[in-house]
């Protein structure tokens, strides 16, 4: 019986282990990609833009960075405006985050007032 109850635990705790508390996506494997293939980087962008969408439709928790992370592939592209507001969202998301997020849209608004 003891042996019943250990192979139990095991599964449950397994299965617990097993599940992400995020939902990613595609995120690592576009990770990857836009490093290595340039050429795909809007491709990739609007892939990560279209998983953020869907989780906001569903009440989901976007996942920490990811915010900041598109926010900053929208940078690189030119797109100051839509990085600043991938920025907000990730201040407002993740308390943790504030002080950086609060930095880089200070200073992404300082630059845009410049010009």
């Amino acid at each position: 019986m003891k042996r019943l109850y250990v192979l139990f635990a095991v599964g449950l705790i397994s299965s617990c282990a097993s599940q992400s508390q995020y939902d990613w996506g595609s995120y690592s494997d576009g990770l990857y990609r836009y490093y290595q293939y340039p050429a795909e980087h809007q491709k990739i962008r609007q892939k990560l833009v279209a998983h953020i969408e869907q989780l906001e439709a569903n009440g989901k928790i976007v996942p920490p960075g990811l915010y900041a992370e598109v926010g900053t592939y929208f940078l690189q592209a030119g797109d100051s405006a839509t990085a600043i507001t991938y920025y907000e969202k990730e201040h407002e998301t993740w308390p943790e985050s504030r002080k950086l997020m609060s930095s880089m849209i200070f200073n992404l608004e300082g630059r845009q007032n410049a010009l």
